[in-house]
């Protein structure tokens, strides 16, 4: 099911809404908006990481996601933002989530990330983290 324009505008503002707080944040099924709550999240596109450092709005969102479009809509792709609590700058990008936390490691390592977001704990991992050994 794709979302309707007016349902998009909808869920961008509520999106902009949620990296005002000092550790908000979003990871959301590109075709679906529907919210991602499990896994283990690493942007794998470094390329179109967007750092905002000021608030955000929806018309920032929009615009983000029209232009990354492309790399939104290749397998397992997820859009993403998180506000920096120690800057107060927002990071938009495209990411990968996987149920493996070595896989997301690896992952990061690969496309030169400092960190991977754990869902189950609300933390990120840095990658210098021990790579667990695969089951």
């Amino acid at each position: 099911m794709t979302m309707s324009m007016i349902d998009c505008v909808r869920t961008f503002a509520s999106l902009a809404d949620c990296l005002s707080g000092p550790c908000g944040g979003f990871t959301i099924a590109p075709t679906t908006c529907a919210t991602i709550t499990t896994g283990y999240a690493v942007s794998v596109h470094p390329e179109h990481e967007k750092i905002i450092t000021r608030r955000v709005t929806a018309l920032d969102l929009h615009h983000y996601v029209s232009t990354v479009r492309d790399a939104l809509a290749l397998p397992g792709r997820v859009f993403g933002g998180w506000r920096d609590p120690d800057t107060g700058s927002i990071y938009l990008d495209v990411s990968m989530v996987t149920p493996s936390l070595a896989e997301a490691l690896e992952l990061a390592l690969r496309y030169d990330q400092l960190a991977v977001y754990d869902f189950a704990t609300g933390e990120s991992i840095p990658v210098t983290a021990p790579v667990p050994a695969a089951a």
